[in-house]
């Protein structure tokens, strides 16, 4: 029995569970040093829970703010790295600590993550050095569905909307690394709360969908029906490499196409 046959075993015999370490394991590494101006912020959430979030502050003439959704299984002072050069080139960046991280308290689940996100864009939208100035939100892996989701719920707030390497919905990424026997049974046990593929038919708002052809985590498949499901402005950009590693390996090409996104979006 494979380890990926084991681990979806344990989803089939606990189906009752709506998000677990399957899809949200723990990081258990030292936090990165980060060399970069942090604001740290304390939300409560609507269950009491306090959730921690992290804004990077940018050195160069601010261009915008992006809410970024890492994908999971890692704490923000350790995803820093892949979103430094977006910081670097002038956009002030908001990260959200989930549910069971570093200091923000709670289980993780499909909806109390959701409502965590949700909760935390409309703080961030407020904020009197954010709304003079454009909001995109972008989400890698696990995170893209989280970004698609507030984005859906809060069209008329957000400027612009990421997705990089990220499901179509929980069920079918799980369905997707199961053996053959059980892949469809996967598909119909695992919840969906929120689903992406549905989701993303309603968003208005200009949209950049970038997922590798080498993508070994997530099929590329699933950032291709997202696109053909899209309406309005948007645009897909293959690359290769590893599972959300752009920003690591192309950071230069990745920070150009934000801009773009950005230029069509506000001029």
């Amino acid at each position: 029995m494979t380890a990926r046959f084991f681990i979806y075993f344990l989803i089939f015999l606990l189906p009752a569970c709506s998000f677990n370490s399957v899809f949200f394991p723990i990081d258990e590494r030292p936090d990165d040093v980060v060399d970069v101006n942090i604001e740290r912020v304390e939300l409560v959430s609507s269950d009491g829970k306090r959730i921690q979030h992290y804004f990077f502050k940018t050195d160069s003439p601010i261009k915008a703010t992006i809410f970024v959704f890492q994908g999971s299984g890692s704490k923000v002072l350790n995803w820093f790295k892949v979103v430094k050069p977006l910081v670097e080139d002038g956009y002030q960046v908001f990260m959200m600590e989930y549910r069971g991280f570093g200091a923000s308290e709670g289980d993780a689940r499909h909806d109390s993550v959701a409502n965590d996100a949700n909760t935390a864009l409309l703080y961030l939208a407020g904020r009197t050095d954010v709304e003079a100035k454009p909001l995109l939100v972008l989400g890698q892996s696990y995170g893209g569905q989280l970004a698609i989701y507030v984005t859906h719920k809060n069209q008329h707030l957000v400027d612009g909307l990421i997705t990089e390497g990220t499901y179509t919905s929980f069920s079918e990424e799980a369905a997707s690394f199961s053996p053959w026997p059980i892949s469809s049974l996967v598909n119909l046990i695992v919840s969906n709360e929120y689903e992406s593929l549905e989701l993303i038919r309603d968003i208005r708002t200009s949209k950049l969908f970038i997922h590798s052809k080498e993508d070994k985590v997530v099929p590329f498949d699933m950032t291709q029906k997202l696109y053909s499901k899209a309406i309005g402005q948007k645009e897909l950009w293959v690359i290769n490499g590893r599972h959300v590693a752009g920003l690591l390996d192309k950071p230069v090409e990745y920070v150009s196409k934000v801009n773009e996104l950005l230029n069509k979006t506000y001029n």
